[in-house]
């Protein structure tokens, strides 16, 4: 709609007899949306919130996880605090195999489901996406409910806490002369009494007389067939092990010592000590009845699971052995081959220099033993690439001669590009670091620790060859008529960050989480963003760098998209874990009256100003589907000219000017009535306004 600027001395008063300043101009805020989320943000990937232009609504991009319908469907079904965790797996796994392992879940049956699904959230990609038979993992289970039912020194326990339900195991102790009773830490009981993966094996149905992985009837799987079957002329595992009534009686070097007791003489009497070649079965090694220290540790962590007793494999491979230890409060060293029951000092007392032992976990992660076996030294690692940035998830090897397979011990770095490694004494070290930005040293491998000392630390400082990608951001500044239409605020916590390794021995993966997570968050505008997309500088405000959590208000000062960035494009390996709850706010013109709007022509929209009555200044906003020239003036209540807003051509887009109530030179203008005519293009309007004190 047109109009022509006229102003007769019969309107003008008119006008200035209608003037009507309310009692209240203070707009309030109105939520107009709002969600909350979770997201897994893998490296190199970011998260953000949109807000488009003068819309009372947000989007949420998040990294696609790609999960299918039964994955999710089993997801929900997953108690509350295993649920990040198995989405994560899923993400990994392709989308065939999602389904394949969400029917067990969504299939299951109580009191199973809690252990399937951890099995299935923890079991490295790698080993679920080889053929192994999946039904194994829901005979694991049923099995351990069925040994449990026949032990009389520890009962399952299963807590229906709603969406967190879990289960464990308490075990009773004979310390002293009284019978103790513990209950066992819930993840030691998953990992370490659950978890169907020993060491390198995969877990599946294998034939005895062979190795190899055959479906039932022919294939067995190690926890119900160790308990339940003999060989001819050798004795039933549970026969040993149903008359103890105590998981260890707290004895040194003993088999009379509770169930602890009765595997160890079990594996002494199954198990001849003999080279031979190495099989990683435990239902294959008990078929040959002969090995050394290697399939006696896996053959034990079999049976000492299938007992129900919490058992790993401990690794010392500079000193070319492995042994066992057991949880009771602690980790205690554990190897039947010698007796050794709770005496970590006896391999020193052989004569060795330890140099390190680590334990291994079942989707691959290797954690420090060394302290409960020597005097350590500590090695302090720190990982930068060539422009001086920290690297997460380096893989650093850590190495002592003389030694086996791979190298002593290893570990991986974390946010900040450190990574503390516990070793023995009186030995010499050597390491390299491996990452996407190239190895350190470029070959072999650099000598860091000669005679280690007990109690030193050693500093090593790394930088690879590479550089990592990195935000340049710097703050913005305010634009000079900023707008304040809508407010977003942001709540978020970074619950986590997870690093993922390879791991020497099965070149799995393992995923390793710690708390809290970082981030890097920013709000930007549209063409910083875009500046961000393209990986280049760019200006932005609330800039946080490495944020574990924070509260975010922010005024959209401009008509432009506005986003609410979560990046983790710096990172070279670590996902993060992010949970967010957004809301966008508008303002409530109700106490000053209702913001208008109109169309003046086909894709030419104009909101009058607002506030009207205004004291300090007030906006005029308007919306173009194409660019044009635009002119936007004040005039007094004469008809002159009093400021010139715009003039000029804009582009397409919302635009919002603001008018401080002052004239053109700057001078404040009294208060009263004034008139704003805006021309956009062919179309032009014009309207009243009132500046009060």
């Amino acid at each position: 709609m047109q109009h022509a600027f006229k102003l007769s001395a019969a309107f003008l008063g008119i006008v200035l007899g209608c003037i009507f300043v309310p009692a209240s101009a203070t707009a309030q805020w109105v939520l107009v949306d709002s969600t909350s989320f979770t997201a897994l943000i893998a490296a190199g990937e970011d998260c953000y919130v949109r807000i488009p232009s003068f819309s009372d609504y947000f989007e949420v991009v998040a990294p696609p996880e790609n999960l299918t319908a039964d994955a999710l469907t089993a997801v929900s079904i997953a108690p509350s605090w295993l649920q990040m965790d198995l989405r994560d797996n899923f993400r990994r796994l392709d989308q065939a195999k999602q389904d394949v392992y969400a029917d067990l879940i969504i299939n299951a049956t109580a009191p199973y489901i809690d252990e399937i699904c951890f099995e299935i959230a923890h079991i490295a990609p790698q080993t679920l996406s080889t053929s192994m038979n999946p039904q194994v993992l829901v005979e694991n289970v049923v099995s351990l409910y069925a040994i449990d039912a026949s032990l009389d020194y520890v009962d399952i326990v299963d807590y229906d806490t709603g969406a967190d339900f879990y289960s464990t195991t308490v075990y009773r102790v004979l310390e002293g002369e009284d019978v103790l009773e513990f209950e066992l830490p819930r993840e030691i009981y998953y990992w370490y009494v659950v978890h169907p993966k020993l060491h390198q094996e995969r877990p599946g149905y294998i034939d005895p007389n062979s190795g190899f992985a055959i479906d039932p009837p022919t294939g067995v799987f190690w926890r119900d067939y160790l308990m339940n079957h003999s060989d001819d002329g050798y004795p039933l595992l549970l026969a040993c092990i149903d008359t103890c009534d105590v998981l260890w009686k707290n004895t040194q070097n003993s088999v009379d010592n509770g169930a602890v007791g009765a595997v160890t003489q079990w594996i002494k009497d199954v198990m001849t000590f003999t080279s031979n070649p190495h099989h990683d079965q435990p239902v294959r090694i008990y078929t040959m009845h002969i090995g050394t220290c290697s399939v006696h540790s896996y053959l034990t962590a079999a049976a000492g699971r299938a007992a129900l007793i919490p058992t790993l494999v401990d690794v010392m491979y500079s000193d070319n052995h492995k042994i066992n230890e057991f949880w009771e409060r602690r980790w205690i060293a554990w190897e039947p081959v010698n007796t050794f029951v709770d005496y970590p000092e006896g391999y020193e007392n052989w004569g060795w220099d330890v140099a390190a032992a680590f334990n291994w976990r079942g989707d691959s992660y290797i954690w420090d033993a060394t302290p409960r076996y020597t005097e350590v030294c500590t090695l302090n690692v720190h990982v930068t690439d060539s422009e001086g940035h920290t690297v997460d998830g380096a893989r650093i090897k850590v190495n002592s001669e003389p030694c086996v397979d791979w190298g002593a011990t290893a570990g991986w770095t974390d946010c900040n590009g450190d990574q503390q490694i516990l070793l023995g004494d009186n030995r010499t070290f050597e390491a390299l670091v491996n990452s996407s930005l190239g190895n350190y040293p470029p070959s072999g491998m650099e000598t860091i620790i000669v005679a280690s000392e007990a109690g030193t630390s050693y500093e090593w400082n790394v930088t690879l060859p590479g550089a990592a990608t990195a935000i340049d951001v710097r703050a913005d500044s305010m634009p000079e008529y900023p707008t304040d239409d809508y407010r977003l605020v942001v709540e978020y916590d970074v619950a986590r960050e997870i690093v993922y390794g390879k791991n020497y021995d099965d070149i799995d993966r393992f995923s390793e989480p710690s708390t809290p997570g970082h981030i890097d968050f920013f709000v930007c505008d549209q063409e910083n963003f875009d500046a961000y997309t393209a990986t280049d500088s760019l200006a932005a405000f609330e800039i946080t760098e490495s944020s574990a959590g924070g509260n975010v208000d922010w005024v959209l000062v401009s008509s432009d998209p506005w986003y609410a960035v979560f990046s983790n494009t710096e990172a070279l390996v670590m996902t993060r874990e992010l949970h967010c709850t957004a809301k966008l706010y508008a303002r409530d013109m109700s106490a000053v009256g209702q913001e208008t709007a109109q169309w003046l022509g086909p894709g030419v929209r104009l909101h009058q100003s607002y506030p009207d009555p205004f004291s300090a200044s007030t906006r005029i906003r308007f919306e173009m589907a194409a660019g044009a020239h635009v002119r936007l003036a004040i005039h007094d209540v004469a008809g002159r000219q009093v400021r010139t807003l715009l003039d000029g051509f804009q582009r397409a887009g919302g635009h919002t000017a603001v008018w401080n109530g002052r004239d053109q030179r700057g001078t404040e203008v009294p208060c009263g009535i004034y008139f704003c005519r805006i021309e956009i293009g062919e179309h032009s309007d014009i309207w009243r306004m009132v500046r009060v004190q």
